[in-house]
């Protein structure tokens, strides 16, 4: 018996380097992602942060701050970029739904072909793409010659938020079909068959099985959409000027123009808070449509 509480006793004794070893790398494991984030995340919001209240100058100043919830066209910036972002999402939902269920639904090399479309606009350089639409939307453009072909006077897209809109929309739409395919993707056909059989109609179907098991797909693409249209700036710099004018290139014409750089830095952090608000409501939103379901 001796013997044998001996043996256990070593044996314990042995393990306990080995477990600390463990436990020790399980805390420092992270420590150079932690320091790569620090550095290269945390680090220059925070330089930012700094600048926009003038810390440079050893003094905290929130004039730049007031100043952009005081004024009113500072304000209509602000709206016009969210409505902007809401906008986009919606319309890269409505869009993106069949399109999603069309690739979730396919194989083989019709799947392929249908990504590749999808996925295509992604492969061109932002500047090239909006030249593009610039030339497609002017007002001897692609768009107006096919109207004037059918006998429907010209429109006018260019430097106006309906060419912007498309052509974010065309640039956003494969973040919100490939995350809405991922999810529809899981969805097992036989509940569609099921609920068909039953005598549910297609819109029934959609409503009641496909739309509610598809609400991680579609909050992962808008918050994705929102994030990156509420950022963009090459190409409603070049499609809408300054008649379209939304906080990023707003923050460019502070920065290069009027050269006020915690101005620049308030709307930048102002930006950010507002990104980060939309998310935090995407994920409460999200929260509950799981709940109801």
């Amino acid at each position: 018996m001796t013997q044998y509480q001996n043996s256990e006793a070593h044996s314990a004794f042995a393990r306990a380097p080995t477990t600390g070893i463990l436990r020790a790398r399980s805390i420092f494991a992270p420590a150079p992602l932690l320091v790569f984030l620090l550095l290269f995340f945390l680090g220059p919001l925070l330089l930012v942060f700094g600048e926009s209240l003038h810390l440079s100058e050893m003094r905290i100043d929130f004039s730049a701050y007031v100043k952009i919830f005081t004024d009113a066209y500072y304000l209509r910036v602000i709206a016009d970029t969210i409505v902007l972002g809401v906008v986009v999402t919606v319309i890269c939902a409505i869009v993106g739904y069949p399109l999603a269920y069309a690739i979730a639904r396919s194989s083989g090399t019709r799947k392929s072909l249908l990504i590749f479309a999808i996925v295509i606009p992604l492969l061109v350089n932002v500047v090239v793409r909006s030249f593009g639409w610039m030339v497609l939307l002017s007002g001897k453009g692609l768009v107006n010659w096919v109207l004037n072909s059918l006998g429907i006077p010209p429109i006018s897209l260019m430097y106006q938020w309906s060419g912007v809109v498309i052509a974010l929309v065309h640039v956003l739409l494969p973040f919100m079909v490939l995350s809405l395919a991922s999810t529809l993707e899981t969805l097992d056909p036989a509940l569609e068959e099921a609920a068909a059989v039953l005598g549910a109609s297609r819109a029934t179907i959609f409503r009641r099985i496909i739309l509610p098991l598809s609400f991680e797909g579609l909050f992962t693409g808008s918050i994705l959409v929102f994030t990156l249209c509420a950022g963009s700036f090459v190409t409603v710099m070049l499609l809408g000027s300054t008649s379209t004018m939304v906080m990023p290139l707003l923050i460019y014409q502070q920065l290069n123009i009027v050269s006020d750089w915690p101005f620049a830095a308030a709307m930048g952090i102002t930006l950010l808070t507002i990104i980060m608000g939309m998310m935090w409501l995407q994920s409460r939103a999200r929260h509950r449509a799981w709940r109801s379901l």
